[in-house]
């Protein structure tokens, strides 16, 4: 069997370029998600390594759509080949090797398979840096506002800010982080984040 595994990070981005790439593979079965590749617990992915047999193909377009992680697509890489199940990657066609050599031909393969993992993980590594950046920048210049703020005093639904208020007071008598959240149904986490709000003398968005 011939089959193709594409996956997007969220259901936002589209699978059509990969569909499409995958289709002129002549593939018999594509599987298909769209759930971040943080890592393998992902249930087509692991839907897919459990379908496929020894003799099977598996098609990606890229690497990093095996996962973003250099560790896991190194595992799942070597996972395939003890299962003797052949990765095609579209974007790297100089994987295919076949000098007459198994040792040598596994050898070759791995070594550009690290080299691919490390770089797909590297260049990861700088776009979350390069956010990391732009946020920064952002909050300087005063336009970064990140996650809106639910609860606060200038909340313009009434009951966002009653909770606020109420949250405000029971904090002041000191009642018990547990039951200020199971009162005013809110999560033991949105406490904490309106108390230090308040710790910090920033009681309103903004």
């Amino acid at each position: 069997m011939k089959v193709a595994y594409i996956r997007t990070s969220t259901k936002e981005q589209n699978l059509d370029r990969q569909f499409d790439a995958v289709k002129k593979e002549n593939v018999d079965k594509i599987f298909s998600e769209q759930l971040s590749g943080k890592d393998t617990n992902r249930p087509v992915f692991q839907e897919m390594m459990d379908y496929v047999r020894s003799g099977d193909e598996i098609v990606v377009v890229s690497l990093d759509r095996l996962g973003r992680n250099y560790t896991d697509i190194i595992e799942t890489v070597r996972m395939l080949q003890e299962r003797n199940v052949q990765l095609t990657v579209l974007d790297a066609p100089f994987l295919r090797f076949n000098t007459g050599n198994q040792t040598l031909d596994k050898a070759m393969s791995d070594m550009f398979i690290s080299l691919l993992s490390y770089i797909a993980e590297n260049e990861r590594t700088k776009i979350l840096e390069r956010q990391k950046q732009g946020i920064i920048q952002a909050k300087l210049r005063g336009v970064y506002k990140g996650r809106p703020i639910k609860y606060h005093a200038q909340a313009k639904k009434p009951k966002d800010k009653l909770v606020f208020f109420n949250v405000s007071h029971q904090l002041e008598r000191e009642i018990p982080i547990r039951q200020i959240a199971r009162e005013n149904g809110i999560s033991k986490t949105t406490v904490y984040e309106i108390k230090k709000r308040i710790e910090e003398g920033v009681s309103s968005h903004g």
